[in-house]
């Protein structure tokens, strides 16, 4: 009878993905080179970077994008297809990663709830609109993005000369006034997930830091629960484009068998990582190098 409580406390650990993961590898040793076309040897390349990945996305906010898309391009795997790869692959990641940061509080409900609708609409605006818009003009708007992102990234590091913002429950959440001032923001930052499949964590960690005043951690750990809803209704509208003809499923999907399972570890990781004083202290500091990585790699 003793046993069930320790099953449903076993999850907070991390022993406990990790054990998980492991009988994971274990069991489908078995179908590689067989019934899966891949090596063990690159499923573990795979799974490796996976939990990097994962581990960074989860600790600093940032979409798993500018990670991912040119390590599946090494892979062989065409840009178009890496992209929804990638897109499929953050839903597991994120998911246990967002629970995790939900249930141990960081996550600002109230901002989450007024937030996410708004991020429905922006991807689904954005989702469409790819149907349409010529590839002359995704590049325009790409650049677009890369410029606000670059504005927010020059006022993030600003910021650090400020005093750091201590994590406080009890504080008084955003008004609803607040709320709408940000709708714009949501709704853009979306729409570019649904147009070019880039996450819209990257610019509502620092709307969020600068103008409604959270700490990184709480704004890294809302923004990640927003963008979790956003790209799995991103995927429910690819498999209803699917399903009517409109486009295919990507080359190269069995590699999600390394990738979901590494990033789901990886979450784990990263949402720990918050716990040892030195990485809290230098959270904004990674958020601000991999911004800037980003937007390198979106340039070129």
């Amino acid at each position: 009878m003793k046993i069930w409580p320790l099953l449903l406390k076993a999850p907070q650990y991390l022993g406990f993905w990790m054990l998980v993961d492991i009988a994971y590898i274990f069991f489908l040793s078995f179908f590689l080179n067989a019934v899966i076309p891949l090596s063990f040897s690159k499923f573990i390349f795979v799974h490796l970077l996976a939990i990097g990945v994962g581990s960074m996305v989860m600790f600093t906010g940032l979409g798993a994008g500018i990670l991912w898309i040119p390590v599946l391009t090494f892979l062989e795997i065409r840009p178009s297809e890496a992209v929804a790869i990638s897109i499929f692959t953050q839903i597991a990641g994120k998911g246990t990663g967002s629970l995790t940061y939900f249930f141990n509080g960081l996550v600002d409900v109230k901002t989450a709830v007024a937030f996410i609708p708004m991020a429905l609409i922006g991807v689904t605006l954005g989702f469409l609109s790819s149907f349409y818009i010529s590839r002359g003009y995704e590049q325009l708007l790409l650049y677009i993005f890369v410029l606000i992102a670059a504005y927010l990234l020059i006022r993030t590091i600003q910021s650090l000369r400020g005093p750091v913002p201590v994590i406080d429950p009890s504080r008084v959440i955003p008004s609803p006034i607040i709320h709408a001032k940000s709708y714009p923001v949501v709704i853009l930052s979306s729409f570019f997930t649904g147009l070019l499949s880039i996450g819209n964590s990257d610019w509502l960690i620092p709307h969020m830091t600068l103008k409604l005043k959270m700490a990184t951690s709480r704004a890294v750990a809302t923004s990640l629960l927003i963008m979790f809803v956003t790209i799995l209704f991103y995927l429910c509208l690819t498999c209803i484009s699917v399903w009517l003809g409109f486009a295919s499923w990507p080359h190269g999907t069995y590699l999600l068998f390394a990738t979901c399972s590494g990033v789901i570890v990886g979450g784990q990781i990263g949402t720990r990582l918050i716990r040892i004083p030195w990485f809290e202290r230098y959270q904004k500091h990674t958020f601000i190098v991999l911004l800037g990585l980003s937007i390198i790699h979106l340039l070129y």
